[in-house]
């Protein structure tokens, strides 16, 4: 059974894939279609666009990730493997809704699906995949998905065909050698690899008011759409309105800011994509 490391530009995965080789190393990137969030870096854009094999303009994750996919893939001597569904903009578009912690498209949708899509065409049995789920958050592994419903053609009159596939085996690595948060860290310090203060999507409705708010002050672009997608939808009475219960963005940036918070926790989520 072939192996697939799923990475996500943080510490946790990138130590996984140091330390325990795949078959495969993949990353799927979320993308928006805001000019002000493009990287100033051109060589960056293009590389980026190389390896998704489109014309990349932003993403909703730090640039900072970018960065630390192509490092990372220098450090370990592999291919990475990068994919990407459609933008986080075409998503909500299509939905006509937020996605929140009730209902959590766009993991699946920009995550899940683009990944489950080249294993599709490039595999196409069952795999065993990774996922760097440390020692000390094991219970996100049993929320761990192993089934996956995909487009595969068209029927004669032209409506989409599906079909689910049980497709993986969950993979733990980190959890079975006891590995926690602490020698990653250690790891991290030292690799060289200059990896974002907060990983994932910054704006990533898991994460709690105080980090969303210290994300204001490092990602302020990337905020910004964030919160500007939010007022659009909230004026267009959707199924889903607002990103939070809690309070809407353009409102998380005016409260104080915790100095005491512990930050950079990642995104929380228990898909088993969005992970560090």
């Amino acid at each position: 059974m072939k192996t697939v490391n799923s990475l996500s530009g943080g510490k946790t995965s990138s130590y996984m894939a140091v330390h325990y080789p795949a078959d495969y190393e993949i990353f799927s990137l979320v993308r928006i279609d805001a000019d002000y969030c493009k990287p100033k870096d051109e060589s960056i854009v293009k590389y980026v666009s190389d390896k998704l094999g489109i014309d990349f303009i932003a993403t909703a994750e730090s640039d900072k990730t970018l960065y630390v996919m192509r490092d990372l893939e220098q450090m370990i001597g592999r291919e990475i493997i990068w994919v990407s569904g459609e933008s986080f903009d075409e998503l909500i578009k299509k939905r006509k809704a937020l996605p929140n912690m009730m209902q959590r498209f766009c993991t699946s949708e920009m995550k899940m699906i683009p990944i489950a899509d080249w294993w599709y065409s490039t595999i196409s049995e069952k795999i065993k995949m990774r996922v760097g789920f440390r020692y000390d958050e094991k219970e996100r592994s049993t929320r761990f998905r192993t089934e996956t419903k995909l487009k595969i053609g068209k029927h004669d009159n032209g409506k989409n065909k599906w079909a689910n596939f049980e497709w993986r085996e969950g993979e733990f690595p980190l959890i079975d050698n006891k590995i926690t948060h602490y020698p990653i860290y250690q790891w991290a310090k030292s690799s060289g690899i200059v990896f974002p203060e907060d990983s994932n999507c910054v704006g990533c409705f898991w994460k709690p008011i105080q980090q969303l708010r210290k994300n204001w002050e490092d990602e302020p672009l990337k905020m910004r759409w964030f919160a500007e997608i939010e007022k659009n939808n909230l004026s267009k009475r959707t199924k889903v309105q607002k990103w939070k219960n809690e309070a809407n963005y353009f409102q998380i940036k005016s409260i104080g800011l915790q100095q005491d918070f512990f930050f950079g926790t990642g995104s929380g989520c228990q898909a088993g994509f969005c992970t560090d």
